[in-house]
């Protein structure tokens, strides 16, 4: 048994026990997660990924290496059906469950739900209840493993309570009933009544559901309400204003990744309509040409940073640069609390709306705490240059140098 027993100091006044139980692997947990309060009452703390490229950031390799650590745990519990679909969930997942899919030796397929809202395409919808954003959209219709494939493979960074992936399987199962659902995550903190209902969810649709997982194990979270609420709102009131700094260099580039969906809107490779192996190999592909309108010079400490579920492309592109002083993780809808204070991960926050969803409030943490002097910012969207004005503002309050604005779309 693994004890991590972790408390932050006096400023804060809330703690965590960590109890490991399983690591299939022999990973240090320590390597892998932080914890911070997040602005909200359903859910009052957010586990944080050392290496999952969304909130912190990351080495591209060490972020990947996730997908290949799940699959290589995958491959020591059970051995893989005839066909089938991994799915991952939006946001914080995308990129975790391209990589798992990546790295399956299978016939299968992969989609990744997603926040927006796409007219004309059919969609099955189910709640993550206890998100900041409930709602998914999963755009089914052009896989053709959803009906026929034998085993849907859910990835997510860490399971709770599992009622997400029971609302999904319950709703998958109505339409086309599969053989085996296995559950893939980095952390499983489900108890004993959480695994009772997905035995009485098999005994009742008759199938067998599988969890893999790096980390298994259980954790006591203890926070005074109140004086959480006033360090946020304190930290709310804090002057958030940004002026810009005039001196950054902003430059654009355009690429040309090929294959797109909706009039063109959407790249077809990230996966939000679903892609095979082939799709896979091409886009491993198109990376690696479009990489040479990339510049990152020897030595220079750069940021690659993806934006909302855009988030596995712009780590292939920073995964070209290896051996470069390449950073990487991208912005996010999750709110959660900065604080300047020693031992805790989020010290900074830079608001700003989102690019694919007006009116979206989206967060950039951290950005100014690493003495970067270059930026690569990669959006899905082809925006009017003058979208970009909030992120150049934020970049230009930061040491960065100079900021890339890359479109991944001709």
């Amino acid at each position: 048994m693994h004890l991590l027993e972790l408390q932050c100091r006096d400023e804060l006044d809330f703690k965590y026990d960590i109890n490991i139980q399983e690591n299939i692997l022999n990973l240090n947990i320590e390597d892998y997660l932080d914890l911070a309060i997040r602005n909200n009452k359903k859910r009052r703390f957010l586990f944080v990924s050392k290496c999952l490229g969304k909130h912190l950031p990351c080495k591209a390799m060490d972020m990947d290496k996730l997908g290949y650590d799940i699959v290589r745990a995958y491959e020591k519990k059970q051995d893989y059906l005839n066909s089938g679909l991994v799915i991952s969930f939006a946001e914080t997942g995308t990129a975790l469950g391209h990589s798992v899919f990546n790295y399956i030796n299978a016939d299968y397929e992969f989609i990744h739900t997603t926040r927006e809202r796409v007219e004309n395409k059919k969609s099955l919808d189910f709640l993550e209840e206890h998100s900041h954003a409930t709602n998914h959209n999963l755009y089914y219709e052009d896989l053709k493993r959803f009906e026929s494939g034998e085993e849907v493979v859910l990835v997510d960074d860490e399971i709770t309570t599992g009622n997400t992936c029971i609302n999904l399987i319950r709703k998958i199962n109505s339409i086309y009933p599969k053989k085996r659902y296995t559950i893939c995550s980095i952390l499983n903190w489900m108890d004993c009544d959480a695994f009772d209902r997905f035995k009485n969810l098999e005994n009742e649709i008759d199938v067998k559901i599988n969890f893999v997982y790096l980390f298994a194990g259980n954790f006591e979270f203890e926070c005074d309400e109140d004086k959480v609420e006033k360090l946020i709102l304190e930290s709310e009131r804090e002057c958030k204003v940004f002026t810009k700094n005039k001196d950054l260099k902003v430059s654009y580039t355009y690429l040309d990744m090929k294959k797109y969906e909706k009039n063109e809107k959407y790249i077809k490779y990230t996966g939000r309509f679903g892609i095979n192996k082939e799709d896979q190999n091409n886009l491993l592909e198109e990376v690696r040409r479009e990489s040479e309108k990339l510049e990152v010079k020897d030595g220079e400490k750069t940021l690659f940073l993806g934006s909302e579920e855009f988030m596995y492309i712009p780590m292939l592109f920073a995964k070209q640069f290896e051996g470069k002083n390449i950073y990487y993780h991208s912005t996010t809808r999750s709110p959660i609390v900065d604080l300047e204070i020693e031992n805790y991960p989020i010290k900074s926050k830079f608001p700003h709306n989102s690019l694919y969803n007006r009116g979206v409030q989206n967060y950039v943490y951290n950005i100014d705490k690493y003495n970067y002097e270059k930026c690569f910012f990669f959006c899905e969207l082809n925006r009017e240059k003058n979208d970009f004005d909030e992120i150049i503002n934020i970049i230009s309050n930061t040491g960065i140098k100079e900021l890339n604005i890359v479109i991944c779309n001709k």
